[in-house]
C-alpha cells in the first residue's frame, strides 16, 4: 500500500517552534511501518487553519491523488488535521473515493463499513463543533475584555501597552508613551 502523510498545525507559533508537526509525523510513519506499507511523500500545512480547504499542501496532495492515482492511502494523525467542518470533510472524502484512496487516521479507527462511516462522521462533526465553540468563546472573552477597558491589540506607535489591575484582574490598557509620543507628533508636523 503506497501512502502519503498529511500534517497540519493552525498557527505560525506551532509551526516554527512547536512539537506538533514532528509528533504527528512520528505517529504517522510508525503506523506505516507497523502495517508494512510504503511511505511515498509528505504534505505539511504549517500555520494553516482547517476552517478552509484552501491550504497549499492539501490542494497539492489532492491534485496529485486525482491526477496520478498512485496513492492508496492518506495517513493523518487525527481527522481534525484534515478538515474542521463536515462539508469539507465530505468533499475531501468524495475525491478520495473517486481515486480509490483510503483515509487512515492514527488516532481514530476509520472502517469502510456503515458503523465506521458513522463514527468518522461523528469525529468530523466533533471537529466542526470544537472550531465553532472555540470561536464563540474567544469572541465572548474579547468582548468582555473590551467592556472591562482592556485593549485587544498592540498599541500603535506613540502609545504603549501596560497592565493594570482592575477588580482583581490583570487588564491590558493603552497609555501615551511619553518618550515616543512627541516624536510621532513631530513626524506628523514635519510631514504636513
Amino acid at each position: 500500500m503506497r501512502c502519503v502523510i498529511y500534517l497540519r498545525v493552525s498557527t505560525r507559533e506551532q509551526a516554527e517552534g512547536g512539537y506538533s508537526i514532528p509528533a504527528q509525523r512520528e505517529a504517522c510513519t510508525k503506523l506505516i511501518q507497523e502495517k508494512g506499507w510504503t511511505f511515498v511523500d509528505e504534505y505539511s500545512d504549517r500555520g494553516e487553519s482547517a476552517v478552509s480547504v484552501k491550504r497549499a499542501q492539501l490542494q497539492e496532495m489532492l491534485s496529485r491523488i486525482k491526477k496520478d492515482k498512485d496513492i492508496d492511502a492518506i495517513i493523518i494523525h487525527k481527522i481534525d488535521r484534515l478538515a474542521r467542518n463536515l462539508e469539507d470533510h465530505v468533499a475531501i472524502k468524495a475525491i478520495l473515493k473517486r481515486s480509490e484512496t483510503q483515509l487512515v487516521s492514527v488516532v481514530e479507527n476509520i472502517e469502510d463499513s456503515a458503523s465506521g462511516r458513522l463514527v468518522e462522521g461523528i469525529h468530523a462533526l466533533m471537529a466542526e463543533f470544537y472550531s465553532s465553540n472555540l470561536s464563540s468563546e474567544v469572541k465572548k472573552g474579547m468582548t468582555q475584555k473590551a467592556r472591562s477597558g482592556g485593549i485587544l491589540t498592540r498599541a500603535p506607535v506613540g502609545y504603549k501597552n501596560v497592565k493594570e489591575i482592575i477588580e482583581g484582574r490583570n487588564i491590558a490598557k493603552v497609555v501615551v508613551d511619553t518618550e515616543m509620543a512627541p516624536l510621532v507628533k513631530e513626524a506628523f508636523k514635519l510631514y504636513a
